[in-house]
């Protein structure tokens, strides 16, 4: 389906390298920290109620599995906890539990022998829909969104994998190459890759140009 005249491209603005928006205020998260790290462990139920659905997501992104996700969550949650102690305070606390939570999933993958075949799952496109009659716009609204789900489960794992980093939990460049431990190059060049591929795949459904 192509674009309506006059309407935003959406391949521009899905693909769209801007600046992310702030994270939460380190000041604020600091100061949780502390709490937490004094013995307070209502003040780390405070970061699981901040961190964990959003956590649960990419989980569920790499394993595909809504069980093994929880899982890998439960234990990211629990090992970021009892190693504290060697947080870094000059990254974002998500980035280093995001991190913690990917190896957990990679080591699931690896035990399960599907590395790379797995299912991307779409919290986009997994919402039950209401029971109204829909209009064009949500149509193609809809229709895009399948369109990027497939397009992205098309993408070779470690593309994928960054393009979901970059354009879905907004990380920097630098907390991008930090969470995968691989240099800044590596992560521009498989960023440029991922969005060539996926200008070209919606193009083909479409949407936008190529």
């Amino acid at each position: 389906m192509s674009t309506p005249a006059g309407a935003p491209d959406p391949v521009s603005r899905e693909l769209a390298q801007g600046t992310p928006p702030a994270g939460s205020d380190p000041a604020a998260e600091a100061a949780l920290l502390a709490r937490v790290l004094a013995g307070e462990s209502r003040a780390y139920a405070t970061l699981v109620d901040r961190y964990g659905r959003r956590l649960y997501w990419s989980c569920l992104r790499l394993l595909g599995d809504p069980d093994d996700a929880e899982d890998a969550v439960q234990e990211a949650f629990v090992r970021a906890y009892t190693g504290l102690s060697r947080y870094d305070p000059a990254q974002r606390f998500y980035t280093w539990l995001f991190a913690i939570a990917r190896n957990l999933c990679l080591n699931r993958i690896r035990r399960r022998k599907l590395w790379g075949l797995l299912p991307l799952v779409s919290p986009a496109t997994g919402a039950e829909l209401p029971a109204r009659e829909d209009t064009g716009a949500r149509v193609e609204t809809r229709e895009l969104a399948a369109a990027l789900s497939d397009c992205l489960a098309a993408l070779p794992f470690d593309q994928r994998e960054c393009f979901h980093l970059r354009h879905e939990e907004e990380f920097s460049y630098e907390e991008i190459a930090s969470a995968l431990s691989i240099p800044m190059g590596t992560v521009m060049s498989r960023l440029s890759r991922a969005r060539e591929k996926m200008r070209a795949c919606l193009a083909a459904r479409g949407f936008g140009r190529a």
